[in-house]
């Protein structure tokens, strides 16, 4: 009768122990869960803290923030990579606010209604225009109707302090033109004819203004359809958000080069 009631007894406190076991690594899973959800929340804060600080820092006195629409390439090609969401509206930007206002009006008046758009990204206030509106296929000249677009920008950016990057854009389909070799002349020559337009037109300082062409290697949206190839051909003014350092402001002064001084080999 004992050794029954001991082995009795021994079966009841090994089942206990096997239950405090069973509760301890139910414990243990719950508290490693609850950590791990908190780690991911303070990771999550941590990144948006990152990017308000970014975008505080990067704001300047005409209220543009930088910003920049990046690429990757993936086998050979260039795919497009979606760009960051801004912290702060382009609606909040005095720039973009005016400049669609007077767009807007151009865009109401004229008989081939341009496909213009302002934003804000990296770079500052972006201002994106059709190639096709600018521009005939495989040509860099612009159109006598596009005149009136870019007079209304340059009013606007003509009176800011930045500088000033045109870029040129095209889409995939490669050219067959003797003057254009590649994608890559033909987006340069039609970044240059913007600035051009700029400065000798609309009075834009020469020295604010610079001109890229990225040919193909940068677009907007996959070139797998005859809208996406349209909506790449563009041309992009960037009013940037780094203003730069003027000599004045330096205390140097510029020193003229003699007209009789030769560069030595």
């Amino acid at each position: 009768m004992s050794k029954g009631r001991r082995r009795r007894g021994h079966d009841a406190a090994h089942e206990n122990h096997e239950r405090w076991l069973l509760t301890y690594a139910d414990l243990i899973t719950l508290l490693m869960v609850f950590f791990v959800v908190l780690y991911s929340m303070s990771s999550a804060d941590s990144t948006k803290w990152k990017q308000i600080s970014a975008a505080l820092t990067q704001a300047f006195n005409v209220d543009v923030l930088q910003g920049t629409t990046t690429t990757t390439v993936v086998d050979g090609a260039a795919q497009p990579v979606p760009p960051m969401d801004n912290l702060i509206a382009d609606s909040e930007v005095p720039q973009v606010s005016r400049l669609q206002n007077k767009l807007q009006s151009i865009v109401d008046g004229a008989s081939q209604a341009p496909d213009v758009s302002v934003g804000v990204d990296r770079d500052g206030v972006v201002i994106r225009l059709s190639g096709s509106y600018l521009f005939d296929s495989g040509r860099a000249e612009l159109k006598p109707n596009s005149f009136a677009v870019l007079d209304a920008i340059a009013a606007e950016v003509r009176l800011l302090p930045n500088d000033i990057r045109v870029d040129g854009h095209t889409d995939s389909t490669p050219i067959d033109s003797p003057r254009y070799p590649t994608n890559w002349e033909l987006s340069s020559a039609r970044a240059l004819a913007v600035a051009r337009y700029l400065t000798e037109t609309d009075a834009v300082r020469a020295d604010r203004l610079m001109a890229a062409g990225f040919g193909e290697f940068r677009p907007m949206v996959p070139n797998d359809t005859r809208e996406h190839r349209a909506q790449n051909r563009r041309v992009e003014i960037h009013l940037l958000s780094s203003l730069r350092t003027e000599p004045a402001a330096l205390g140097v002064s510029p020193q003229p080069q003699s007209s009789t001084e030769q560069v030595q080999p």
